[in-house]
């Protein structure tokens, strides 16, 4: 029996804006390579963009109790928000051993983030067509 529509527009939904999610990290990990190496003045920028994205973690969470994914993906929106609050907690001890985690901590966001791409990815049955 094939799923209701609404369910398979989750999972493409929840596909499409956790892969845009992972690109906005990676620009995210760009602008701050910038502010380090090319203009100290794109840091504002690198504080700023955050804001951008990671509302898409809310939409992520509701994709995934639409689209019925299995609970590691309604659960990863939930931990990237968390490891995005560690980064404001790290960034905020500029200058400390504790600071030194946030970049470490962009590439454990990164990787997360791209893990739940993979799954949501072989989550979306190939067989049954959109309907």
């Amino acid at each position: 029996m094939a799923e209701p529509m609404w369910v398979q527009l989750g999972r493409y939904g929840y596909l499409i804006l956790a892969g845009f999610f992972v690109i906005c990290v990676l620009v995210q990990i760009y602008i701050a390579g910038m502010a380090v190496f090319i203009d100290p003045s794109n840091w504002s920028l690198h504080t700023t963009f955050v804001h951008a994205f990671v509302p898409m973690l809310f939409i992520l969470v509701v994709l995934a109790l639409i689209g019925r994914l299995p609970r590691s993906l309604k659960v990863a929106p939930i931990g990237l928000f968390l490891l995005v609050a560690f980064q404001y907690m790290t960034a905020a001890r500029y200058g400390s051993l504790v600071a030194a985690i946030h970049p470490v901590n962009a590439v454990v966001i990164f990787v997360v983030s791209a893990l739940a791409v993979r799954r949501a990815w072989k989550s979306i049955p190939t067989s049954t067509p959109l309907r």
